[in-house]
């Protein structure tokens, strides 16, 4: 809704902001294909720990880019106040891709800890949520970069069935009488897949909905 007005205005230092997310969005999916290859399966390695640190780093880089721009634009541009709302979304939005690079990189953790999620009964489940979680960050960067409305709508949609998902894996893994380790493993993985999903949510909620309502679907449904 907002951010459509401003894309059309022709404003070039919000369109180049446009593609620092985007890429840190592409640098996001990098950093989770790297990270739950290690915990599916690959293990940890000093490769895999360096693309995930390096690349947690340039999508940290993108945020400071972001802000940085986002201030001088305020400070130059003499029509503030209209603006404002657009600068308001992205340093709201911003904040959320970074969180998707961060939570991305926790998952490493898991195989830092000695987790392999590929055994198990329940590993084919895990694979589909890894592989959900993967399409879900590469299609929130389409839909931010291409503005389609209806996809984004789509995405919003389909986002809380898998958030709810989330929530009923956690409490199976807090209900499980197998070993502590493996349980813990789960209920963080999947801790971790559902606040990806819902920062993802959030970035795409800017295309649809007014400032003031942005940077609530990373909280339970009731609580917005």
């Amino acid at each position: 809704m907002v951010l459509q007005f401003f894309r059309s205005s022709g404003h070039d230092p919000i369109e180049e902001i446009e593609a620092i997310l985007v890429g840190m969005l592409r640098d996001a999916h990098v950093v989770y294909q790297t990270a739950t290859e290690a915990v599916f399966g690959a293990g940890k390695s000093k490769e895999a720990k360096a693309t995930v640190k390096g690349t947690d780093k340039q999508i940290n880089r993108g945020q400071e880019q972001v802000r940085q721009m986002l201030m001088v634009h305020g400070a130059v541009q003499g029509n503030l106040g209209t603006d404002l709302p657009v600068m308001l979304a992205y340093m709201s939005v911003v904040k959320d891709v970074e969180r998707v690079g961060d939570y991305a990189k926790n998952l490493y953790d898991l195989a830092r800890y000695g987790a392999d999620l590929t055994v198990g009964p329940d590993a084919d489940r895990l694979e589909e949520t890894r592989s959900s979680v993967g399409a879900m960050i590469d299609e929130a960067a389409d839909i931010f970069e291409s503005v389609d409305l209806d996809a984004a709508r789509s995405f919003l949609a389909r986002g809380d069935d898998f958030l709810d998902r989330c929530d009923d894996e956690v409490k199976a893994a807090h209900a499980s009488q197998g070993a502590v380790s493996d349980a813990v493993a789960r209920a963080l993985f999947y801790r971790f897949e559902k606040r990806i999903a819902a920062h993802l949510m959030n970035l795409v909620s800017s295309l649809v909905l007014p400032v003031d309502e942005l940077d609530y679907y990373d909280e339970d449904k009731d609580d917005r």
